[in-house]
């Protein structure tokens, strides 16, 4: 059996965040809530029990898709599950700016592994944390979908996610690409010169929908993706898509 992961959420470095929170709404239509503990450097857009965490770090100018999380239920079962698969890992806490997570780096050869973590306080929020989506966004951005990873070694990192998986190694969908389903959401593996994240993509209810809300916001639709342009997302690789995650 393997093992239950959710694509949890992703970071996204600004510089500036209450200029990223207007150009999010004005642009992109993705409502940013600013966190009352720390109102000038963190926010986060909520989704149905996933978000994007937009904060201010160190970034090239625009914004930068930082890192990914997946989020485990079960701490014992983990720790289980990564003793018999191999795979070395430190089993920590994270003090955010309003809570604390369990905090797992898994570490499997050179393959950059996203972190596994667990919210386990404030005990009224971590109970049901990530939220479900109480408000619509007006870009109808409901789920976080999948995160694209560029990766030197594509066959490398598709063992690695299945062994992390307890799955296996998924079956590539194309030539030079792997999609690593999850209990929620997805990772899709690309081969690339570097290790980085290349793409965060949101479910919606409509495409049609969402391409009309936000315009010339949309710069192309691939593969059944809505890319975002550039220049709308200050260099964020940002998409759409129908019902996914």
């Amino acid at each position: 059996m393997g093992l239950a992961l959710w694509l949890d959420h992703a970071s996204v470095a600004v510089r500036d965040l209450a200029a990223a929170v207007e150009r999010l709404e004005r642009r992109l239509g993705l409502r940013a809530t600013v966190s009352p503990a720390a109102p000038e450097r963190h926010s986060r857009v909520y989704l149905d029990r996933s978000y994007l965490e937009v904060s201010v770090g160190e970034t090239g100018g625009g914004w930068e898709a930082s890192m990914f999380f997946l989020r485990f239920d079960d701490p014992a079962a983990l720790r289980a599950h990564l003793d018999g698969a191999g795979i070395g890992y430190r089993f920590g806490d994270y003090e955010g700016v309003d809570g604390t997570w369990d905090d797992v780096e898994a570490h499997l050869g050179s393959v950059p592994l996203p972190t596994l973590i667990r919210r386990t306080a404030p005990a009224a929020v971590a109970g049901d944390w990530p939220p479900p989506l109480a408000e619509p966004h007006r870009c109808g951005a409901r789920a976080l979908a999948a995160v694209h990873v560029e990766v030197s070694s594509l066959a490398g990192s598709a063992e690695a996610y299945g062994r992390l998986l307890g799955t296996g190694p998924p079956r590539p969908a194309e030539a030079g690409e792997v999609r690593v389903p999850l209990a929620s959401g997805e990772v899709v593996l690309r081969e690339g010169g570097v290790d980085r994240i290349a793409g965060i993509v949101l479910s919606v209810r409509d495409l049609g929908a969402t391409r009309a809300a936000l315009g010339d916001a949309i710069a192309d639709t691939r593969d059944g993706i809505a890319w975002v342009d550039p220049e709308a997302a200050s260099g964020l690789p940002l998409g759409f898509t129908d019902g996914r995650g």
